[in-house]
């Protein structure tokens, strides 16, 4: 059955795409791949200008409302405003953070996973990293309390606990995953941590068949570094989450390796999660592995399994030759030309 057969309804999808930074030069060639292997998606395409000296929200709306429409997105990282820009409203001024929030995601499934012919100290990693994503110090919410004394505030609730909790169990059950690993810091944080902990054990009892431990989130970092095949899901609250999947796109073998699906009630948001690059806008020579590996994955949430084997396979295939590879790679290639290589090699 062709992609065609199995999508004929043409599924809408969000495309959300950073006017400023390289997303805008990355989501045309990963189209095209897309569009190369069969995928017969309706995409509807929102760029998202820079969220300097603006209200976050207010920029975000469109792309917001398309989401929520569609509910499923492919979103290129968006660039918001610097350390040093005025606030204006309330609520995060980070355009990525405030978007989950307006849609209400709350799990950010990042897998750490390496990709033959891109070199790493661990071939064959696969773990799962599972983080919650509306509660935590990651937040943000703090302020100023007098003249040089800033308070964060740490916030975690049962609810919330609970439906990470068992949303981790239920991808490791799918997923034929063997053990869910709770991170925390509940020997310091004993109250909020500890919260966090004992709610994961209490959902755990409804789940035999899948192994539960625990981990310091120090001593999880030093675990991941030695010896990453120890774990295989590892679940975490918010800023524990985003310092970790960083951490496991290094071991697996960079940026490129990585991408993340955030999770809500009623949509699903597959997003690249690069850094701003700004030395690359214009060059024509970004990679464009952080939106096709969300890509691929958007692919398999609609079933079309055949579509994204042949994908990975033919970026394997580029990788192993060597050629046709973007300068972060080692090559000196452009975008286009390793996109057109990627095209050539599934032919």
């Amino acid at each position: 059955m062709t992609a065609s057969d199995k999508t004929a309804a043409r599924p809408r999808v969000a495309l959300i795409v950073g006017s400023i930074g390289i997303g805008a030069e990355t989501a045309p060639p990963v189209l095209e791949i897309l569009e190369s292997v069969g995928a017969d998606f309706d995409f509807v395409r929102v760029d998202v200008p820079t969220a300097v000296r603006r209200n976050t929200e207010s920029v975000l709306g469109e792309a917001a409302d398309t989401i929520r429409e569609c509910r499923v997105a492919l979103k290129t990282r968006l660039i918001g405003p610097g350390r040093d820009a005025v606030r204006v409203g309330p609520g995060p001024q980070n355009p990525n953070v405030a978007l989950r929030q307006m849609l209400g995601l709350w799990a950010s499934v990042r897998p750490v996973r390496s990709i033959p012919g891109l070199p790493t100290r661990y071939p064959d990693l696969d773990v799962l990293l599972i983080r919650e994503i509306t509660e935590s110090v990651y937040r943000g919410i703090e302020h100023e309390i007098v003249d040089g004394v800033v308070e964060s505030m740490k916030v975690v609730s049962r609810a919330a606990c609970e439906r990470i909790a068992d949303y981790a169990f239920r991808i490791a059950q799918r997923h034929g995953r063997r053990k869910v690993t709770a991170i925390h810091k509940a020997n310091i944080m004993k109250q909020s941590d500890g919260l966090f902990l004992d709610t994961v054990r209490s959902i755990a009892a409804g789940y035999a068949d899948i192994e539960v431990d625990d981990c310091i989130v120090d001593a999880a970092c030093m675990r991941l570094v030695l010896n990453p095949y120890d774990f295989d899901v590892m679940l975490m609250e918010n800023l524990y989450g985003d310092i970790l999947s960083n951490l496991g796109a290094g071991l697996a073998g960079g940026i490129s390796t990585g991408h993340a699906i955030n999770v809500g009630d009623d949509c699903h948001v597959f997003e690249a999660v690069h850094g701003d690059a700004p030395h690359l806008i214009g060059t024509g020579q970004a990679n464009l592995l952080p939106l096709l590996t969300p890509a691929i994955a958007l692919l398999r949430h609609f079933d079309l399994y055949d579509e994204a084997n042949r994908i990975d396979q033919a970026v394997t295939n580029v990788l192993e030759e060597g050629r046709s590879l973007t300068p972060d790679l080692g090559g000196k290639s452009s975008t286009w030309q390793m996109a057109r290589s990627i095209i050539a090699a599934m032919n």
